[in-house]
C-alpha cells in the first residue's frame, strides 16, 4: 500500500465530493529531502507573455484544481482594485505540484508566489524568501501579524523565519450522525468528554454484521491523524528538536496511544479495517451512508455535508485524555510563499499580504474552503455565534506544539516509515512495542543525515 501523505490520507478518508478542494493541506507528493539543490541566485521568474501592456505580470501556483477558480478570480479581482498595475496569473497543479514546483525552483522557472507547507526542505536549499522585513515594513506597506491567530502563525514560521502568509486552516474535530446517536439512546457529546467515553460511545454505536455493519468510529494508522491523541497523552514520534525517535515514539505515552487506537479496528472491531473503509468508499462516503456513526477530520467535508439531504449532524472537540485531563490537536495549514529569485519581489510581496490577509482570507472562508487565519475575518463571517463553526474556532487554542514536518528536513522519510510500522500493527502482524522498538532506529539514522534546516 502507498504511503499516505496529509492531502492523499484525505483524499483516501472519502473527501471526493465536489468542493472539497484542500486549500489547508498538503499536496500529494512529498519534498525529496535528498536532493539538496539550492536555488539559483542568478536565475530570474521568467514573465509569462499576455500581460496588459504596462502591468506587471505575477505567477502564482496552487496545488487545489481548476473547481477552485471561482474563489481565486474572486481573490485576484479584488486584489487588482488596489494594484492595478499588477496582473495575477493563476497555476493550478493538482497532482505532482512538489515535483513542478522544486523543478521550478532549480531551473530558474518557479511561479512568483506559490503555496506550501512542508518548508524545512525549502529552506535548507534556499527556496524560500524570508518575508520578515516584509512584514515589518512601515505602515500599509507591512503587515501586522498580530492579527492572526499565534497558534496559525506559528505554524507559518521555522524559528525566525517567516516563510509565508498564512492562509486559510483547519483544525480536527469530531463530526457526528445524530440520528444514530438518537437510535443508540445516546446523548450527544459535548466539549468536556474524555477519551474513555468516545471509546465507550463508539461501542454503543457499532451495530450489525457484514455489508449492514454500522461502525462508530474511523481511526486511520496515519501519524498526523494520531498525532493529537499522541500529544494529548504526553507522547510525541520524534524530539523537539527533531533529532531523533528513540526515547519518543516507542515510549509508554506513545505506545498507549498507539495500542488503544489499532484496538477499536484489531479487538473492539469499532473502526473498519482499511480495506473495508476503501471498499464504502472512505470515511466521509460512510458517514454520508450511515455507515459511520463518527469521523475525525478536519473542516473540509462540511460544506459537501451540509447539502446532503436527510443528514443531521453535529461537531465537538476532540475528547480529553483522562490521563493528563489535556487535549491537543493538530492544524492542517499552509502559507503563501515567495520564490527569493523572482525578478517582483515587492510586488509579489503585495500580493502574498493580500491573499494571506483579511480579504484573502475571508473569501476561502466564505466560499467553506477552510477557517480564516484571522479572528476579524472568522467574526465578519458570523462564525463565532455559528453551532458547527464555533467548534472549529474553539478547537484552535488547542494546537499548542510544534509539529514533526517543521522540526526536520527529513520528516517525508520518517512518516513513511512510521507509516509501514503502524500498518504492522494495524493488520495485528505486530504489537505496538514490536513495531516502535523496530523502527525507532530506523528513524534516527534518517533524522542524523538529514540536512539542516538552515
Amino acid at each position: 500500500m502507498k504511503h499516505m501523505t496529509r492531502r492523499s490520507f484525505i483524499k483516501g478518508a472519502g473527501l471526493t465530493l465536489a468542493g472539497a478542494t484542500l486549500v489547508a493541506c498538503s499536496p500529494t507528493s512529498s519534498v525529496p529531502t535528498s536532493q539538496a539543490t539550492e536555488v539559483p541566485a542568478s536565475q530570474a521568474t521568467e514573465v509569462p507573455a499576455g500581460g496588459e501592456s504596462g502591468k506587471t505580470v505575477l505567477r502564482f501556483a496552487s496545488w487545489d484544481s481548476s473547481s477552485g477558480q471561482d474563489v481565486y478570480n474572486s481573490i485576484t479581482n479584488e486584489f487588482n482594485k488596489t494594484a492595478p498595475n499588477i496582473e495575477v496569473k493563476v497555476e493550478f497543479t493538482p497532482d505532482s505540484y512538489d515535483d513542478k514546483i522544486l523543478t521550478g525552483l532549480a531551473g530558474g522557472n518557479a511561479p512568483d508566489v506559490f503555496m506550501w507547507w512542508n518548508y524545512p526542505g525549502l529552506i535548507a536549499r534556499k527556496g524560500i524568501l524570508d518575508l520578515t522585513e516584509f512584514a515589518a515594513l512601515p505602515g500599509d506597506k507591512g503587515l501586522d501579524l498580530n492579527q492572526y491567530y499565534p497558534e496559525v502563525l506559528a505554524y507559518a514560521k521555522i524559528g525566525n523565519i517567516l516563510v509565508g502568509t498564512p492562509n486559510a486552516f483547519t483544525p480536527r474535530a469530531i463530526f457526528y450522525n445524530k440520528k444514530l446517536f438518537a437510535e443508540a439512546g445516546l446523548p450527544e457529546p459535548t466539549s468536556d468528554w474524555t477519551l474513555d467515553e468516545f471509546t465507550e460511545i463508539a461501542q454503543k454505536l457499532t451495530k450489525g454484521e457484514g455489508a449492514d455493519k454500522v461502525y462508530g468510529m474511523f481511526m486511520s494508522p496515519g501519524t498526523y491523524h494520531l498525532q493529537g491523541y499522541i500529544w494529548s497523552n504526553g507522547g510525541d514520534w520524534i524530539s523537539p528538536d527533531g533529532t531523533r525517535a528513540s526515547g519518543f515514539c516507542d515510549s509508554p505515552e506513545t505506545i498507549e496511544v498507539i495500542k488503544w487506537a489499532s484496538e477499536l479496528v484489531t479487538k473492539l472491531g469499532v473502526a473498519p479495517t482499511d480495506d473495508t473503509g476503501t471498499t464504502l468508499g472512505g470515511a466521509t462516503q460512510m458517514f454520508i451512508n450511515g455507515k459511520l456513526a463518527m469521523m475525525d477530520n478536519g473542516r473540509w467535508p462540511q460544506t459537501d455535508l451540509m447539502k446532503v439531504e436527510n443528514l443531521d449532524f453535529g461537531l465537538v472537540l476532540h475528547p480529553i485524555n483522562p490521563n493528563t485531563k489535556k487535549r491537543v490537536t493538530v492544524l492542517h495549514t499552509s502559507a503563501f510563499c515567495i520564490n527569493p529569485a523572482t525578478k517582483y519581489k515587492d510586488e509579489a510581496w503585495q500580493f502574498a499580504k493580500f491573499i494571506g490577509g483579511p480579504v484573502g482570507n475571508k473569501l476561502f472562508g466564505q466560499a467553506g474552503w477552510a477557517v480564516p487565519a484571522l479572528p476579524a475575518a472568522v467574526k465578519e463571517l458570523g462564525w463565532e455565534t455559528d453551532p458547527i463553526e464555533k467548534v472549529w474556532i474553539d478547537a484552535i487554542p488547542y494546537a499548542t506544539v510544534q509539529p514533526c514536518f517543521m522540526r526536520t528536513t527529513a520528516w517525508d522519510k520518517a512518516d513513511s516509515e512510521f507509516y509501514n510500522a503502524l500498518q504492522s500493527v494495524w493488520l495485528g502482524q505486530a504489537t505496538p512495542e514490536e513495531a516502535m522498538k523496530k523502527v525507532a532506529p530506523i528513524v534516527d539514522d534518517i533524522l542524523a543525515n538529514a540536512p539542516k534546516i538552515s
